[in-house]
């Protein structure tokens, strides 16, 4: 591939990654540690705030669903920022004190445009990626997702000695400046969708059981991403500090998986990478069942934070591989979407069957099941898909 060719690709690939960065890794990631400070500012109790935080994820489903069923040709890059700058605009929005409905909305648009983004994205700069490129374009682009969260967890308690106000204003600013380089960045690309009597229909098979053990690795992930902190802290005995530092260790994971995984997918295939990633992960998620010292822990958290996330962009890497360039964003948007509800409701269901049983071995128990049917699937979406 020559340089004249490359340039371009690679603009659209960075672009994508801002486009991540602000409306998963900071809008959507970037919640979870300003949970306690919002109740401990009496802005919200932390019951209220946790529906505020599901109000995101009603609006990804949201945003994921639209682009799906969307059939109108539209250019990519104004879209882009249309939806960047909405999320710059929710971030400052919730600065205000205005109360939880105020602050509901704009959770609820920045869930919107994050749905949109991560669909738009895979069809903008993901699908039009060389096949030979496709792998390291779309790790480069889902790093984003890993790098805002790790700014996130990072940042947040060093920005919070100045007050939530100035939190959010500075999520804002940085989001703002984000879109700016993104409409010097990206390249101009136009998305056709499929017409309707195209896209109509399930996707082909080996696509079905990709997105059905997608679905079922969101919920081997819910134990490390909202558990295994406070398992660690209070389960283990060990402390506020030893928590953090597995979720520091987390979002380290979440932003170096795609790019990596990316590069393997490159040369072995995505379903290949992703079949070894879900194997992995699986370990990754029995560990603690096994395992309690830090350092093992520490090496479980990375093996679930690089697949997780990297495992976005393997899926929608392989599903432009499967399906026609036009139908792309309407497969990708129903792996979206499925996996956000099934992150959802999982959530929930772990913490009300936590609440019950104060287990934490049964919910790494349940999610090691999980990651074994889905590697499983893969290997029957390989299977399929070679015929």
């Amino acid at each position: 591939m020559g340089a004249a060719r490359t340039f371009p690709i690679i603009r659209a690939a960075f672009s994508g990654l801002l486009a991540m960065f602000v409306s998963v890794g900071v809008a959507r990631f970037g919640f979870a540690p300003l949970v306690p400070a919002l109740a401990d500012a009496h802005w919200y109790s932390a019951a209220t705030a946790f529906w505020l935080g599901t109000a995101n994820l009603v609006g990804y489903f949201i945003g994921a669903a639209a682009m799906r069923v969307w059939r109108r040709p539209f250019a990519a890059k104004p879209a882009v920022l249309l939806f960047m700058g909405l999320t710059a605009a929710a971030m400052l929005g919730s600065a205000l004190n205005w109360g939880w409905l105020w602050f509901g909305a704009w959770r609820l648009v920045s869930g919107v445009t994050g749905g949109v983004l991560m669909v738009l994205m895979a069809a903008a700069v993901v699908g039009r990626a060389p096949p030979s490129a496709r792998g390291r374009v779309s790790g480069i682009t889902f790093a984003g997702m890993g790098a805002g969260t790790a700014f996130s967890a990072i940042l947040v308690p060093l920005l919070l000695t100045r007050g939530l106000i100035f939190t959010w204003l500075t999520f804002g600013v940085v989001c703002g400046l984000a879109t700016l380089a993104v409409a010097v960045m990206m390249p101009p690309a136009r998305i056709e969708p499929s017409p309707r009597h195209e896209a109509a229909g399930l996707p082909p098979r080996p696509v079905l059981l990709m997105i059905a053990a997608y679905a079922l690795s969101a919920l081997g992930f819910v134990p490390h991403m909202l558990f295994l902190s406070s398992f660690v802290a209070l389960g283990l005995g060990r402390g506020v500090a030893a928590g953090a530092q597995i979720a520091a260790w987390l979002g380290v994971a979440a932003m170096l998986g795609p790019p990596l995984l990316g590069r393997v997918a490159d040369r072995f295939g995505f379903l290949v990478t992703l079949l070894a990633g879900y194997v992995v992960m699986g370990c990754g998620v029995a560990a603690p069942l096994l395992l309690h010292a830090q350092a093992a822990l520490i090496v479980s958290t990375a093996a679930v934070g690089v697949v997780a996330l990297g495992a976005v962009m393997l899926v929608a890497g392989a599903i432009a591989g499967m399906v026609p360039a036009a139908r792309l964003s309407g497969d990708w948007g129903l792996a979206t979407m499925v996996y956000a509800v099934m992150q959802a409701v999982v959530a929930a269901f772990f913490s009300h069957l936590f609440h019950v049983t104060g287990s934490y071995a049964l919910l790494f128990g349940i999610g090691t099941v999980a990651m074994a049917v889905s590697v499983l699937l893969i290997q029957l979406a390989a299977r399929a898909e070679a015929r």
